[in-house]
């Protein structure tokens, strides 16, 4: 039989990483908000991996909360197009390409990374400024702006967690 060893040296509970994903998100939003490609690259992969992980760390911690057809963690996970973003752009990254049928469920992310310029202006006698972009996720639904879907994600975990009396 397999043997788990429990690594509590970096996070001991879903607060602490939920902890983390707020960071995440507010640097990721800094980030779009500097049109940094790099940094939204690689905290758009972190903030991403930690948001749809949670779910594993709410199973882990509170198991009632994913007992038998009225698993409230997989209702979360199913109602929510921004936590079903996290989860595609999580294992695309991860796997380089998601499996539009693994487990029924295709992906909720058309395109993760659209970029759309946006206007820029410059003084008389200057010398142009660099195109600006926003980052753009595409759900099912609708089209949102990566700053937007970041807040979406971070308030749907924190209802989940005040609703569920997570700490």
């Amino acid at each position: 039989m397999a043997e788990y060893i429990f690594l509590s040296a970096v996070f001991d509970s879903p607060a602490k990483l939920f902890d983390k994903v707020v960071r995440d998100g507010d640097a990721l939003k800094e980030a779009l908000s500097d049109c940094n490609e790099s940094a939204v690259h690689d905290l758009l992969f972190n903030f991403s991996i930690g948001a749809y992980h949670l779910i594993d760390w709410v199973r882990a911690f509170r198991p009632e909360l994913d007992q038998g057809p009225a698993s409230k963690v997989y209702a979360l996970l199913q109602g929510s197009e921004p936590l079903g973003a996290c989860r595609d752009i999580a294992n695309a990254s991860k796997h380089i390409l998601l499996d539009r049928y693994k487990k029924g469920n295709g992906p909720t992310i058309q395109a993760a990374l659209r970029r759309s310029a946006t206007a820029v202006t410059s003084a008389p006698n200057k010398l142009p400024l660099q195109p600006r972009w926003r980052l753009k996720i595409e759900l099912p639904s609708r089209t949102i702006a990566a700053e937007d879907w970041v807040q979406e994600v971070i308030e749907e975990w924190q209802r989940f967690f005040d609703d569920n009396r997570i700490d």
